[in-house]
């Protein structure tokens, strides 16, 4: 079995990383899955090899768990992965990929992430028509047919954890994440992987994270990997790639390739703009 159709919205996928239930109206995710049996499979395995087996993971902004529950079989039963995904209907899934692979040692939150605690609104959305619901963006103000979403911060929930990655893609809040975890930036100084796709809120990111000590390269993986695990050669998604930064304290001695640009300030060019 690659892919068993269950209903016109609904397969459960034999993959790479192992067993998933997906939204076949996802174009990118849950499509990707079906199709390639993975999602973003180059981006995947370039984390996994930041990480060894026992490392502490955190990822904000989950979605189903295309990348959770490979992170969570790399780092063993010894490790952990913390995962955290505000929409409740990628939330069911996330939680049915835990049960199909018995990845015991991923913990969920159904729940945002920013800068303080409260609540943010998710727009509505037809999860049977096909859309991009990895591309949604809480709000701060509600409006007709928005639904309330619970919001922490990483210093409230994980303060205490020694963290080896923190992995970011939330659809603009980056920053927000990041000034919500001082105290695990300060104490883990783990490495960072945070999407940086929005070119007008990219300065501000940069700086903060600089200022923090790091060093940031970027990394740009295509969505579509030539080598996918199903040997599909069409490629339904073109030249569409992830814009994403890797962050290295200034502590740590990580080795970088030399094809990875390194970000020496918010000033400079992003390469969407």
């Amino acid at each position: 079995m690659q892919a068993l159709l269950i209903n016109e919205n609904c397969a459960l996928v034999s993959a790479r990383d192992g067993y998933f239930l997906v939204n076949r109206n996802d174009y990118y995710v849950g499509k990707a899955l079906e199709i390639y049996g993975e999602f973003s499979a180059i981006e995947g395995k370039f984390i996994k090899d930041l990480l060894i087996p026992g490392d502490v993971v955190v990822e904000v902004g989950a979605n189903i768990g295309a990348h959770t529950i490979g992170l969570a079989r790399h780092v063993g039963m010894k490790g952990k992965v913390f995962a955290f995904e505000p929409q409740r209907s990628c939330y069911a899934l996330l939680q049915a990929q835990i049960a199909l692979n018995s990845t015991n040692n991923i913990f969920c939150f159904n729940e945002g992430v920013s800068s303080k605690t409260g609540k943010l609104w998710l727009p509505p959305l037809d999860y049977t028509k096909q859309g991009n619901f990895g591309g949604v963006s809480l709000i701060d103000k509600p409006d007709e047919g928005f639904e309330a979403v619970a919001v922490s911060t990483l210093d409230e929930r994980l303060c205490e954890t020694q963290i080896a990655l923190l992995k970011i893609d939330v659809e603009g809040m980056e920053r927000e994440v990041l000034e919500g975890a001082e105290q695990i930036l300060s104490h883990s100084k783990p490495l960072l992987y945070v999407e940086n796709d929005r070119v007008e809120k990219s300065s501000a990111l940069i700086d903060f994270i600089l200022a923090r000590n790091y060093r940031l390269f970027w990394h740009t993986p295509p969505l579509f990997n030539p080598n996918n695990f199903f040997n599909i050669s069409q490629n339904i998604y073109g030249n569409v790639a992830s814009f994403n930064m890797l962050g290295v304290h200034e502590s740590q001695n990580l080795a970088v390739t030399a094809t990875m640009r390194e970000i020496r300030s918010g000033k400079e060019r992003h390469p969407l703009a």
